[in-house]
């Protein structure tokens, strides 16, 4: 797993132009989550979160499974986010300086079979928290600006994200039920009746 964590910092950091960083970010994505392919959920779901990952320097984890679909055929669809992309930027105006950071999330979704192997993917990303500064007089003053993450709904989130052949996510057949979890993750429920998911 460290391999991929590897490859996909090292396909972050090519880029300073906004297009070119958001295709590379989705080939990180992309990259990430195909590394589940064929392998127990199990032991997807637990990647970052086993007794051994807390003793590497580099942790990497799907992140919290925010709700799950049962699928006709039989099969499930677990959803996951995790803090994915960060973008920085910094600038310099005599003795004003100013800088952002932006993270963006990461969804990983996953088809799993009866059987309990995930059999695809589905991935993409939406923005997340965002921070803006600016420091006056050699950093003696500052004045700082975050942006909390922004709630969206599982279908919102359904509609960004894209499986293994560039599909969405309706390509995997009729849906059952839709089942949110809130066991790690905020949710509130909107007039309409959808369910609206942000991390802690």
């Amino acid at each position: 797993m460290r391999k991929f964590t590897l490859i996909v910092v090292s396909l972050l950091c090519l880029s300073a132009c906004s297009s070119t960083a958001d295709k590379l970010e989705n080939s990180a994505n992309r990259l990430t989550t195909s590394w589940a392919l064929d392998k127990p959920y199990s032991e997807v779901a637990a990647i970052g979160n086993r007794p051994i990952d807390q003793l590497t320097v580099e942790r990497f984890t799907f992140g919290e499974m925010i709700g799950s679909t049962q699928l006709a055929d039989g099969s499930t669809i677990y959803r996951h986010i995790a803090p994915g992309a960060e973008r920085t930027t910094e600038s310099n105006f005599g003795i004003v300086d100013s800088g952002s950071r932006a993270v963006n999330l990461r969804l990983s979704y996953f088809k799993v079979g009866p059987n309990g192997i995930v059999n695809d993917w589905a991935t993409g990303s939406v923005p997340g928290s965002f921070s803006k500064c600016t420091w006056y007089i050699g950093g003696i003053f500052s004045k700082c600006e975050d942006q909390a993450e922004v709630k969206q709904t599982l279908s919102a989130y359904d509609t960004v994200v894209r499986t293994q052949s560039k599909q969405p996510i309706s390509s995997w057949g009729p849906v059952l039920a839709i089942s949110p979890s809130t066991e790690s993750a905020q949710s509130s429920a909107t007039s309409d009746g959808q369910t609206t998911i942000g991390l802690q």
